[in-house]
């Protein structure tokens, strides 16, 4: 049996974060956007509405972000990606203000975590 990483749903606060965070932190490319519809936002998120939704992928990951309303945050994900520059990522994410955090454990590589506007954390590790 073959299993292979899908996608990814994660809830996001503005629809700018796609092109911002995605694309141009993590370089993603945006394939196609639709509208969730208020059963499934219902179902999958739990709110009761339609939301816009967004389907990014950059190779072998792909992403489905939901647009929530407001300041709603439902639903945590931490997400670990494998990239090979990992030196280049933190400049670009300090030059965006994009929250930082590198974890020296024991003599390992660093632990390297940042997170988008919405408060989702991604694990970066060296390819």
């Amino acid at each position: 049996m073959i299993i292979k990483l899908n996608h990814i749903a994660l809830n996001i606060r503005e629809v700018n974060e796609v092109t911002d965070f995605y694309q141009n932190i993590l370089g993603f490319h945006p394939e196609y956007q639709f509208e969730l519809s208020a059963t499934l936002g219902h179902t999958i998120v739990g709110i009761n509405q339609s939301l816009p939704a967004y389907f990014c992928k950059e190779e072998l990951v792909a992403f489905e972000l939901f647009v929530l309303p407001g300041n709603m945050n439902i639903g945590s994900v931490h997400v670990c990606i494998e990239m090979s520059n990992r030196d280049e990522l933190i400049t670009r994410c300090q030059n965006k203000e994009y929250k930082v955090n590198s974890i020296q454990i024991d003599n390992n590589p660093n632990l390297l975590f940042i997170w988008n506007q919405s408060g989702k954390c991604f694990e970066i590790k060296e390819e």
